[in-house]
């Protein structure tokens, strides 16, 4: 039997790494045989040999598990048996458990239980924490802070402002909301490589991504408030809650009539640049933590940038999506180039093809069959 090409592989599991769920699968983990009855479950129910992080949804377990990587830069196997994740024969492993409950404790102790101190705080994208401060490298990053509260200045202009000079740098109000589907086509690069790519849309919030592999097709899929993973060879999973309700906002084709459904508080930033651009910042969030924070050309109006959050048990993992090339390829203007990035890991979307307001067929946005799988679930 022919196997698939070792890169095509490496950028079905990358995928999974980053698009929509920005991690959500984490490479070589594995879900519960029955990822819809562990909704109702908690992660000791649902996996084995849990022994920190119990009481917790079961679904955001490995959200957790993918906060460890970014915070670390180490991959799964560097704490868990490969095909066996509950065993505790790896050293690394027992001593995530040990500095868990530590970190635990001191945010407990001294600030009053927020989560204020994660593994980040410490180790900043290494495998052990260094005492000395480095010299920090040029280049473009995923921007992870400040994610509190600012005060901008005040001749800055209100959200409410930036958000209407954006509704009608794209097409205005009007044509936003005719929108009712959207079929894109174009190709992702992953690692070098170049593969087709289609995306499906429909209002409200549908929508389905179709990288097309050497190996067959791998699915990221969004359906109100559920969502799913295909990739060939391997059984269908289940997004996590938390990933749901912040790339949820990616999939919303009228998003910039939206802002108030998805935020309870939105403010302005303080101005910020990207490149050349200057930029007006808009945070989006609720009970005071910031969600995600929307980057507008300060010239065009345009968005540049996106920069969400996703929770987990042991911290945020952000995912930050920029945006240019915009084009009329209808009434609404659109970013025919995307970049999506997260702290370890960097694709990029180019769309040929843009057809608004057609018909799409139903069958896209069903769910496959799950096929039974072996339980070998990650443990803490």
């Amino acid at each position: 039997m022919n196997q698939p090409h070792p890169a095509s592989r490496q950028a079905a599991h990358g995928f999974l790494f980053l698009l929509l769920s920005a991690g959500v699968l984490l490479s070589g983990q594995s879900s519960p045989a029955n990822p819809s009855a562990s909704k109702s479950k908690m992660a000791e129910e649902a996996f084995k040999n849990i022994q920190v992080l119990k009481g917790i949804p079961a679904d955001q377990l490995i959200p957790g598990m993918q906060f460890i990587t970014y915070s670390l830069g180490v991959e799964c196997s560097y704490c868990h048996v490969e095909g066996a994740f509950e065993k505790d024969d790896k050293k690394p492993k027992q001593a995530a458990r040990k500095m868990m409950q530590m970190m635990f404790v001191i945010n407990h102790d001294n600030f009053e239980g927020k989560r204020e101190v994660t593994c980040y705080s410490c180790h900043r994208g290494s495998a052990h924490p260094v005492a000395t401060p480095v010299i920090a490298e040029a280049g473009p990053q995923v921007a992870q802070l400040p994610v509190e509260s600012v005060t901008p200045p005040p001749d800055a202009p209100s959200p409410e402002q930036i958000l209407a000079k954006y509704v009608e740098a794209i097409g205005g109000a009007s044509a936003i909301e005719k929108l009712s589907s959207r079929v894109e086509k174009g190709n992702i690069d992953i690692s070098g490589r170049q593969f087709p790519v289609e995306l499906f849309s429909k209002v409200p919030g549908r929508r389905v991504l179709i990288i097309h592999l050497p190996s067959g097709d791998n699915i990221t899929a969004l359906d109100g408030n559920s969502g799913w993973i295909s990739t060939p060879g391997r059984p269908t999973h289940e997004i996590a809650a938390s990933e749901m309700s912040s790339a949820r906002l990616e999939a919303d084709l009228q998003l910039p009539m939206h802002f108030q459904q998805f935020f309870s508080e939105i403010k302005t930033g303080n101005p910020e640049k990207i490149g050349d651009h200057d930029v007006s910042v808009v945070t989006g969030g609720s009970a005071g933590e910031v969600m995600a924070k929307f980057y507008f050309d300060q010239h065009s109006g345009l968005l540049l940038r996106m920069l969400r959050y996703s929770d987990s048990p042991l911290g945020r993992n952000p995912t930050q999506v920029d945006y240019s090339d915009y084009r009329d390829e209808g009434k609404v203007k659109i970013p025919l180039q995307r970049t999506i990035s997260t702290p370890r890991s960097h694709y990029s979307i180019r769309i040929e093809r843009v057809q608004d307001n057609v018909p799409i067929d139903e069958k896209i946005f069903t769910r496959p069959a799950t096929e039974p799988l072996p339980e070998n679930p990650p443990s803490r």
